[in-house]
């Protein structure tokens, strides 16, 4: 009988044994992905499939037909597509394209990389214009006033929400089609007052899919009082970094947007604000300034402009940049390009630059027409751009 015992527990200790074997080789099941997501992470790097589509749809470039929603208009959603794509091919056409090839030619001439880290004061949320600009940069840094905002997700968004959506995104970007800029009195009343966006977020957006991007991740962040930046909640955040995917290049990009008050004013009230720019915008950048109200021409605003001049190896701007004088020719190489005049009648003609008009008459300084117009004057179409670099580097 005892000896009866023994084998009953020996074989229920082989079961168990067994038992515990054959679960420890059984594979894990693997969990269920939608159909657009697995077809993205095929490509090597691992995106976020909602807020690609996001992206695509408010540019009006989304597949619809490969991912049918029940409730879309899908007439709607097309004449949104054709009627967009015609004012975006229209800008890149008449400008955007001129003014990349205009500036690929002048870095080449200068011998400077166009990969190099793109710095963007006073930018809103101009990341079309930047992107076209430096198109081979592999980390993007802008900073503004206008608040940063939140993205939807779209892809459950119901037919009139995600209409009334893109037909508001299009609205704010009226400015940028058809002058360049965003017209701060505009943008006050589309994201304050007509709730049409809450922040420059969409339009990073925006721009980031019209420029053939995906999106891995969105990250939101605040400045510590080090002047380190630490992740956020929505909605309680002055920064957000975009990691992208250059779809054409297959290669990870970066594009962070900081909300912040530049002025002298705006970094003694908040001194870790210059703390952060000046980790994270390395030296030797290549900065742009477009339509920037003239506020580096004052006093007010003299931190921001020694530190884009300290830390810029080539500076693309018109002349509502960084006057002339403040650029020391023994450092600086000037080159300038299209016709210069008075400032439009929004700004004091007082901020006319007697020295920079001598200059443009000068063929020292002076090296032809753009055949593209960016910023101001896009009325008389007498725009004016500087493309200077550092001699010594």
């Amino acid at each position: 009988m005892r000896n009866w015992n023994y084998l009953c527990m020996l074989a229920c200790l082989v079961l168990v044994l067994f038992s515990c074997a054959e679960q420890t080789t059984v594979s894990p099941q693997p969990t269920p992905v939608q159909k657009d997501t697995l077809l993205l992470e095929k490509r090597g790097i691992s995106i976020d499939s909602n807020l690609t589509r996001s992206a695509l749809l408010i540019a009006g470039m989304d597949t619809t037909a490969n991912y049918p929603h029940p409730s879309w208009n899908y007439a709607s959603l097309a004449t949104f597509a054709k009627e967009t794509t015609i004012k975006y091919n229209h800008m890149r056409e008449n400008r955007l394209e001129k003014m990349s090839l205009w500036h690929k030619s002048n870095l080449k001439d200068a011998q400077l990389s166009d990969s190099a880290f793109a710095f963007y004061p006073f930018s809103g949320g101009d990341f079309i214009h930047l992107h076209w600009l430096m198109p081979n940069a592999n980390e993007y840094f802008m900073v503004a006033r206008e608040e940063v905002g939140s993205f939807p997700n779209l892809t459950d968004a119901t037919d009139t929400t995600l209409r009334n959506y893109l037909t508001d995104v299009d609205m704010v970007l009226r400015d940028i089609y058809s002058k360049s800029y965003f017209i701060t009195k505009n943008m006050i009343t589309d994201i304050h007052h007509d709730n049409r966006v809450d922040g420059m977020l969409p339009i990073l957006i925006w721009a980031a899919a019209k420029t053939g991007h995906e999106i891995i991740a969105i990250d939101f962040f605040n400045v510590d009082t080090l002047g380190i930046a630490i992740l956020a909640s929505t909605g309680n955040h002055r920064g957000v970094t975009i990691r992208l995917k250059d779809v054409a290049k297959k290669k990870k990009k970066k594009l962070t947007y900081l909300s912040a008050d530049i002025s002298d004013k705006g970094f003694s009230s908040r001194p870790e604000i210059k703390k952060y720019l000046s980790t994270i915008i390395p030296a030797a950048c290549n900065t742009f300034v477009k339509s920037a109200s003239y506020l580096m021409h004052y006093e007010l605003f003299q931190d921001i402009r020694n530190f884009v001049l300290d830390r810029s190896i080539s500076l693309v701007q018109d002349d509502t940049g960084i006057p002339l004088h403040f650029l020391d020719q023994s450092i600086w190489k000037v080159n300038l390009f299209g016709r210069y005049e008075k400032p439009v009648k929004d700004f004091s003609e007082n901020l006319f630059q007697q020295d920079l008009n001598r200059a443009y008459h000068d063929s020292t300084y002076y090296k032809g027409s753009l055949d593209f117009s960016l910023g101001y004057h896009w009325g008389s179409g007498n725009q004016n751009q500087m493309f200077t670099y550092k001699i010594e580097r």
